[in-house]
C-alpha cells in the first residue's frame, strides 16, 4: 500500500503517541515495524537537512568569510594575513584565524609579501600619550605624465596616526603651508607642539620666517628634525609611501585634479576604515577621538554577532559610531548608548542629507 509523506508523518506520530510497543502499535495501524522505523529514520534526516539550510555551518561562515576576505585583498592588496585578518574583524565582524587567512589566500593564488624586517637592536619608537600634543607636516611630490609635478602636504597627529588636514598643491609656497596649518587649527584646535623638516618652507636658516612667526603668535611650539635624520617624521613619510605604493602607482591619473579626489578618498579610509599595525590593530579615528575601549569593545559585539562596525566621529566631545547587522539594519550609538534605529545605510544618509 502506497502511504503519502503527510500520512507516513501522521503514522509515526501516532504510533509514537500510543505508548506501546513499536511493533504491536505499528501492528494495530496496519504497518510493519519495519516501515515505522525506516520512515522515522528518513523523518530523522530531512529534519536535521532543514536545520543546517536554517542555520549555517562552519562551511557556511567559511565561504561568507572567505567572499569578504578576497574582497579586502583586492582593495588593500598589501595587507599581510595578520593585517586582513585584523581587517576583516572589524569591517564585517567575522574572526578568522590569520593561518587560515593565509590557506584562503593560497587556494586562490595569492603570493605572500615577505614581512618587513625587524627594527635594528637598539632602536626605539616614540609617540605621545595624546591627540594633538603633536603634529608632524610635510611635503612629498609627485609627477604626472601630462600635467607634470603636483605636492601633497600633510599633517599627521603622532599618537593616533590620524591625519588632521592634507592638501594638493602645485605649488610648495610658504601660503600653502600656512593654509593647510590653518585647515586643521579650524578643525581640530591646535596643536602643544609641531615637528617638520629644515625645508625653507617651514624655517629660515637665518632669523625666522613668517611661517615661524605664525606658530610662535599661536603659542605652538616648533621642533626641528636634525640635519640628515629624516627618521624623526618618519612615521608621515612612511605615511606618504604608502600612498604612492597603494594608489599614484596603481592607477595612471590624466590630471591633478583627479589625482587630487583620489588622494582625498584614500585619506578619508585611511583615517576611518583601515587598520594599522602600529596602534594595536586600531584605525586612526579610534585613537584620534579617543574612542578606542569603547570600539574594542564594540569590535568584540559585532564579532559575536556578525556584525559590520564603524566609527563615523566624534560630536560634541563623544564618540558617535555605528552597527549594521546582517539584514542591513542600522544602529547609531552616541556615547556608547543607542540613540538611532535606522533601516538601512541609504536611510542614514537620507536622514543626513
Amino acid at each position: 500500500m502506497y502511504y503519502s509523506d503527510e500520512e507516513k508523518v501522521k503514522l509515526v506520530e501516532l504510533i509514537l503517541a500510543s505508548r506501546l510497543p513499536i511493533k504491536k502499535a505499528a501492528k494495530e495501524y496496519g504497518i510493519s515495524d519495519a516501515s515505522f522505523y525506516t520512515w522515522r529514520k528518513q523523518l530523522q534526516a530531512r529534519a536535521t537537512l532543514k536545520e543546517q539550510e536554517a542555520e549555517p555551518d562552519a562551511r557556511d561562515l567559511l565561504d561568507e568569510a572567505e567572499i569578504n576576505l578576497l574582497a579586502l585583498k583586492e582593495q588593500f592588496p598589501y595587507y599581510g594575513t595578520v593585517k586582513l585578518s585584523k581587517q576583516l574583524l572589524r569591517t564585517y565582524g567575522l574572526n578568522l584565524h590569520p593561518g587560515k587567512v593565509k590557506r584562503i589566500l593560497d587556494n586562490h593564488g595569492f603570493t605572500q609579501e615577505r614581512l618587513p624586517k625587524a627594527p635594528p637592536k637598539g632602536s626605539r619608537r616614540f609617540e605621545r600619550i595624546n591627540p594633538n600634543e603633536l603634529w608632524m607636516m610635510d611635503i612629498m611630490f609627485y609627477r604626472l605624465k601630462k600635467e607634470g609635478r603636483f605636492y601633497l602636504v600633510s599633517i599627521l597627529d603622532d599618537y593616533s596616526r590620524f591625519i588632521v588636514a592634507h592638501k594638493v598643491c602645485t605649488t610648495q609656497t610658504g601660503d600653502n603651508i600656512t593654509a593647510v596649518f590653518h585647515e586643521a587649527v579650524d578643525k581640530y584646535g591646535l596643536p602643544s607642539q609641531l615637528l617638520t623638516d629644515r625645508g625653507s618652507q617651514f624655517a629660515s636658516w637665518k632669523g625666522i620666517n613668517a611661517f615661524q612667526e605664525m606658530l610662535g603668535n599661536l603659542g605652538v611650539e616648533h621642533i626641528l628634525t636634525k640635519s640628515q635624520s629624516p627618521q624623526c617624521i618618519g612615521k608621515l613619510e612612511s605615511f606618504h609611501r604608502n600612498i604612492q605604493k597603494e594608489l599614484l602607482r596603481r592607477k595612471e591619473f590624466a590630471t591633478i585634479k583627479e589625482a587630487a579626489k583620489a588622494i582625498d578618498a584614500y585619506v578619508e579610509c585611511y583615517n576611518y576604515e583601515r587598520v594599522h599595525m602600529g596602534i594595536d590593530y586600531l584605525v586612526p579615528a579610534d585613537r584620534y577621538f579617543n574612542s578606542a575601549k569603547a570600539v574594542e569593545e564594540t569590535v568584540e559585539q559585532a564579532s559575536s554577532e556578525k556584525m559590520s562596525f564603524y566609527l563615523t566621529g566624534k560630536l560634541e566631545g563623544q564618540p558617535v559610531r555605528l552597527l549594521m547587522n546582517k539584514t542591513g539594519e542600522v544602529t547609531v550609538y552616541l556615547a556608547g548608548q543607542a540613540v538611532k534605529e535606522l533601516s538601512s545605510t541609504k536611510a542614514l544618509k537620507e536622514l543626513l542629507l
